[in-house]
């Protein structure tokens, strides 16, 4: 196409994309979605958090919203001096995976004590936390500091430096070796080439093996020289992450060989044999992706496989976008010609940097609808997206992303008039590249934000998700859940005639210990009393039968049963009788959320 419409078309479909991201973001966030479990949060324990016992108990169980393991965590519980009376060897109970108990010292005397637990839930995250309970009476407990609940700063830090070098250098590897194959392969036989190739493949292998080394510290709340314990080494090859980072280790001595094999035949390589060998590569990269995907956000909750896949090719499309700009930037700001006023080979021309434009602009429908599904997945909600650290991490990404995709558009609205201008005789390989330093600038901006986005990339990986810490968040908020019904025991008259509503008041609905009050009103709610009330919880789904509780009635229509323990979350049955007559009875059931 010529002519005006032809001229404006390029430049509007790639402005278009600058709001297309954002827009889908919300869009796909507003949709909702089933839970996608990610950071493994405490549901209950035994004893209940805070309850009072009139003996002690033989094991102290607590069960978690995902599977989790123990070997880089475990449980303590101490008594009121701070003496543990715990085994030592937790151990996963009747609920499988998600579920961790430990057996406590027999003979255990009055006072507080306390559990500090830390677990690595089913996506390579490290959680903890603790709690405590009374025997026979309460008293003042242990001190939990310095029981391995937090992370020292110094791991922390060369954690999140180790990831973030892992994520950039595999960008840099998968993508710059995929540009050199299809669009500049006699470019490899370049010094500076060269060295991006071997730097991104060493930087890789280096922050891979510090990823591992540090991995066990942070996860079990160890200082900075544990990472060099042989004995941590092992217990973290033994995880899902140690296993996910092993298998990287082995697919870039893989991928090394290739890439040896590559920088001495490219240059030269034909058509089919490049074919080839970029083939290879795409497996070898998807295999160095997928270490990241099945051990971390996407590979555990609701739509597993689909969530791996989408976070495998999310990847894919970061390094065909970062690497080849890599590349772009390595030719772009390198000399042209050699000492001896040689031209270098593999030097950029017009319709080189149309192809990658091209290439470019698909990487980023790849990114944004892999990134907004994730979001879908892992936000679910605006107040999760704007109240979370995940969600404001998320937004910060997509500004980057939406600043980037301005850069590209700016460096390459100028290419495609050149390349239409050029239209009758047609571009060809060779010819010189126009406004020069323009296209360094915004190439160079673009690189810059892309290294900025990884970096967020790399702290959003190792944070807890915004759906979940929203809903965790909700959960440990102090409520009340009140629901009402209708009852009807028949009769005659007055109370007799034996209709009204009951209505419950449990707080604060939430595990461990809770207040209940009923309520009985006639049809005109008013307050009435019955000559009896009683009434019973039970929680079926988890096979616990109705409890009754100790009802007292302390003013018209009101009944009130306090310190009722509620061990688990779920949604409870209580089972309310109203006797209005020494023969007419009604019984209501009704449902109670505790969290």
């Amino acid at each position: 196409m010529t002519g005006p419409a032809a001229a404006a078309g390029p430049g509007r479909r790639r402005f278009a994309w600058i709001f297309a991201l954002p827009v889908l973001l919300v869009a796909l966030v507003l949709g909702g979605a089933g839970t996608a479990s990610a950071h493994a949060s405490l549901d209950s324990t035994d004893p209940v958090s805070g309850s009072t016992l009139p003996s002690g108990p033989p094991t102290v169980t607590l069960r978690f919203s995902e599977s989790v393991s123990t070997e880089l965590g475990g449980v303590k519980v101490l008594d009121p001096a701070g003496k543990r009376v715990d085994s030592g060897n937790p151990e996963h109970g009747i609920g499988g995976g998600s579920t961790v108990r430990v057996k406590l010292l027999s003979g255990l005397g009055p006072g507080t004590y306390t559990v500090a637990w830390r677990v690595v839930s089913d996506d390579s995250h490290p959680v903890s936390g603790a709690f405590t309970f009374n025997v026979i009476r309460a008293s003042a407990g242990a001190n939990v500091s310095g029981l391995g609940q937090g992370t020292d700063s110094a791991v922390n830090f060369a954690d999140g430096v180790a990831r973030w070098a892992a994520f950039l250098s595999f960008a840099l590897l998968s993508g710059s070796v995929l540009f050199l194959v299809a669009l500049r392969p006699a470019a490899v036989g370049r010094f500076r080439v060269w060295m991006l190739l071997f730097a991104s493949w060493a930087g890789l292998l280096v922050s891979t093996v510090a990823a591992l080394m540090f991995y066990g510290p942070r996860a079990s709340g160890l200082s900075f020289s544990s990472a060099f314990d042989l004995d941590v080494l092992r217990v973290t090859l033994d995880s899902k992450l140690g296993r996910a980072l092993s298998v990287r280790i082995l697919v870039l001595g893989a991928a090394g060989a290739l890439l040896g094999y590559l920088v001495a035949v490219l240059g030269e390589a034909e058509r089919r044999a490049r074919i080839v060998l970029g083939s290879a590569w795409v497996l070898l990269s998807t295999g160095l992706a997928a270490t990241w995907s099945m051990a971390d956000h996407a590979s555990v909750g609701r739509q597993a496989p689909l969530a791996t896949a989408a976070d495998i090719v999310h990847l894919l499309a970061m390094g065909c976008w970062i690497g080849g700009l890599a590349v772009m930037l390595t030719l772009l700001f390198g000399p042209d010609r050699d000492e001896d006023g040689e031209e270098l080979p593999g030097g950029l021309d017009v319709p080189a940097v149309g192809t990658f434009s091209k290439a470019a602009m698909a990487s980023v429908s790849v990114l944004a609808v892999t990134g907004v599904y994730a979001a879908w997945r892992q936000v679910g909600s605006f107040d999760a997206l704007f109240s979370t650290t995940f969600g404001l991490l998320l937004i910060l990404k997509v500004n980057f992303v939406v600043l980037m995709i301005a850069a590209a558009w700016v460096a390459r609205r100028w290419l495609q008039a050149r390349l239409r201008s050029r239209a009758g005789a047609g571009a060809r390989a060779g010819d010189p590249l126009p406004q020069r330093r323009t296209l360094q600038r915004a190439v160079g901006a673009e690189a810059a934000l892309a290294i900025a986005v990884i970096a967020v990339t790399a702290v959003l990986v190792n944070t807890e998700p915004g759906r979940t810490a929203w809903e965790r968040e909700q959960a440990t908020k102090p409520r009340t859940v009140s629901v009402t019904q209708q009852y009807d025991a028949g009769g005659s008259a007055g109370i007799a005639a034996g209709k009204g509503l009951v209505e419950a008041v449990v707080d604060p609905a939430r595990t461990g210990t809770n207040t209940v009050d009923v309520f009985v009103r006639d049809p005109q709610k008013n307050p009435i009393d019955p000559p009896e009330v009683t009434a019973a919880i039970a929680l079926p789904d988890k096979q616990i039968d109705g409890i009754t509780l100790a009802l007292e009635h302390i003013g018209p229509g009101q009944w009130r049963a306090q310190n009722v323990s509620l061990p688990m979350a779920g949604t409870w049955q209580l089972s309310v009788s109203v006797r209005t007559s020494e023969i007419d009875r009604a019984t209501v059931t009704l449902p109670v959320k505790v969290r």
